[in-house]
């Protein structure tokens, strides 16, 4: 729960961080409070739909990533259009920047778990 909590706030920082650029992009001014809200409203919603399809075998790691990508975008574009994020920015942006914070967010992971390796490896060595 603790590691899924921290994910979660993790993602959310670095959505706010790529929003923000993207603001600067298009010469905004302002980030909105209620968009650091619905960021992180939806960045539960995303984990806790990943935490389910983390329950299914998959055969193919490829298989599993890509699903959840499809899972993100499609919950992205619906969260877009139920708060009016498409007056603001385009479909392709926010397509883009959920790619960037997915793949940003894969690769902490990966980092996270050659680190978890790692650490299991010398304790290994030591016994």
């Amino acid at each position: 729960m603790k590691k899924l909590i921290l994910n979660i706030m993790a993602t959310t920082g670095i959505t706010l961080v790529v929003l923000a650029i993207v603001g600067l992009c298009y010469e905004a001014t302002v980030l909105f409070i209620s968009a650091v809200f619905q960021a992180l409203l939806l960045n539960v919603a995303i984990y806790i739909g990943i935490y389910i399809l983390d329950y299914f075998e998959y055969r193919y790691p490829i298989v599993e990533t890509g699903l959840k990508l499809l899972y993100v975008l499609v919950l992205v574009l619906i969260w877009g259009r139920m708060f009016q994020w498409y007056g603001n920015m385009s479909v392709g942006t926010l397509l883009t920047m959920t790619v960037i914070i997915f793949s940003l967010c894969v690769g902490l992971d990966t980092i996270s778990l050659r680190n978890q390796v790692k650490d299991i490896n010398g304790l290994l060595k030591l016994k």
